[in-house]
């Protein structure tokens, strides 16, 4: 047995999906009244952190993965380029995280974990 939501639930759904995103946009567009590295840096937060948390299943379509790594790249991409656009430093500390995740990641050995 199947059951429909009704459609006071979907209103009630649709209504707190805007109210979110217009939430969002009004943080976003305040943060950008302030600085405009700051508004990116959010924005670029929010992108990566959805790359992070939004883990499709290890049965999807390969491009649900590929979504997922770009999402990641875009986001964490968007960042360091905030950090060097504000300081020069602050950016190669964001390059030199992303080399050790990457040295991390490479040394993990996969062939365990599906045994």
């Amino acid at each position: 047995m199947t059951t429909q939501p009704t459609p006071r639930a979907l209103a009630r759904e649709a209504a707190g999906l805007c109210l979110t995103a217009f939430g969002v946009l009004g943080v976003l567009a305040a943060l950008g009244a302030l600085h405009w590295a700051a508004g990116l840096s959010a924005a670029m937060g929010g992108i990566l952190a959805a790359g992070l948390l939004l883990a499709p299943k290890p049965d999807a379509p390969r491009s649900a993965h590929g979504l997922r790594a770009t999402a990641c790249a875009v986001g964490y991409g968007g960042l360091t380029g905030c950090a060097f656009a504000l300081c020069v430093p602050l950016g190669w500390i964001g390059v030199a995280l992303a080399v050790t995740a990457a040295g991390l990641w490479l040394t993990t050995d996969r062939e365990s974990e599906g045994a």
